[in-house]
């Protein structure tokens, strides 16, 4: 694995803070089903599944999910899943966008409330979440930043209504900037979405560059002086188009943007989307994903894989858990705890696993906070 440099260790030690976990037998815990899991990003019973029978509550005290980023989806109405993936339909008229989000985050929080379910609002709450015997915590998140509609002024109030992890764009156009999906038109960040990242670190809430363009990831990494986090997707040799074929392929982070991400002290998440047919097939033009239906040991394998890429401190899971459609490896907690177990096999460091499992979220979302 690559040695840190002396700028990514200085990252990783101004956003580290208190020790979040002491030096313990990780594999014991791992099969005593106690190592803690963190989730940057799920939509555990909003998409898929109802809130009336997710019993999302159980779903984490069963299988020790500690943190988990529930990401509200403010665009969803206007998309359209097709032969190519996720299709934008239509244009949000002025306010619909901002009125969904008042609406989700308030039916989230009373849910919250119904379960038993800590809202983490502070890193006290994130060290409460994660020691050992601690109670399962959720991060109030938005799938993009529509719900602003142009304005950054309205974050304070997002913020005071439980807001912690905010991705800046999604699929539909956006004044923030341009995605990874559509035709560019801002050049990377517009400077609405420039004051937004300086407006994030002063409010103190997680900026996620996931679906954004490289130039809106290379952009968003001069402004922030926190790490952020690209919480879903996966990892290939070459960054996505908005001309390739399908939204897998569109959705690609590459390598190097991944080592800019991890050199300023953040995080990537890998989903757990899977192929019919999956990768490595250049020559099909799919990528190098290798991750089948309901394939966990492709799913950890992957993620060890990125691992030995970026280092054990800048890789965990960002399932995307039921915005995948049908095609998924892991679709509940416990197949995450099944791909810690085979993390295991595949030999990764005691240490490794911990970071993936928790400790890498818990630590960027600290910093943030």
């Amino acid at each position: 694995m690559t040695v840190e440099s002396g700028e990514r260790r200085r990252w990783l030690q101004a956003a580290a803070g208190a020790a979040l976990w002491p030096l313990v037998d990780a594999p014991v815990q791992a099969q005593q089903g106690s190592l803690p899991i963190a989730d940057m990003h799920s939509h555990f019973g909003i998409i898929r599944r109802t809130l009336a029978s997710a019993e999302l509550g159980a779903e984490m005290r069963s299988h020790h999910v500690a943190l988990l980023a529930w990401k509200m989806v403010a665009d969803s109405p206007w998309l359209r899943r097709g032969p190519r993936g996720i299709d934008v339909v239509g244009t949000p008229e002025q306010g619909k966008l901002a009125a969904r989000f008042d609406t989700q985050i308030a039916r989230m929080k009373s849910y919250l409330r119904e379960q038993k379910l800590k809202i983490v609002l502070s890193p006290a709450d994130v060290d409460a979440c994660v020691a050992p015997g601690g109670t399962s915590g959720v991060v109030l998140a938005a799938e993009g930043a529509h719900f602003l509609e142009g304005d950054v002024g309205r974050l304070p109030a997002a913020r005071d209504k439980g807001l912690r992890h905010l991705q800046l764009v999604h699929f539909v156009p956006s004044p923030v900037g341009d995605n990874q999906t559509l035709a560019p038109v801002h050049r990377g960040l517009s400077a609405m979405g420039k004051q937004l990242v300086e407006s994030c670190n002063e409010q103190r809430v997680l900026i996620d560059l996931a679906h954004a363009s490289m130039d809106c990831v290379e952009q968003a990494l001069q402004i922030s002086k926190t790490p952020l986090v690209w919480s879903h997707g996966w990892v290939d040799r070459v960054a996505g188009r908005w001309l390739d074929a399908t939204t897998h392929l569109q959705r690609r982070l590459s390598v190097a943007h991944a080592k800019m991400i991890a050199d300023k002290g953040g995080v990537i998440g890998l989903w757990a989307g899977a192929l019919l047919k999956p990768g490595p097939a250049w020559a099909a033009g799919r990528g190098s994903w290798t991750v089948g239906l309901h394939d966990t040991e492709g799913y950890a394998r992957e993620i060890a894989n990125l691992v030995d890429k970026l280092g054990a401190d800048h890789v965990a899971f960002g399932t995307d858990m039921e915005g995948l459609g049908d095609q998924w490896a892991v679709d509940d907690y416990a197949g995450v705890r099944t791909v810690l177990d085979q993390l295991q096999t595949l030999k990764l460091s005691s240490d490794a696993i911990e970071h993936v499992a928790f400790r890498n979220y818990a630590r960027v979302l600290k910093a943030a906070l």
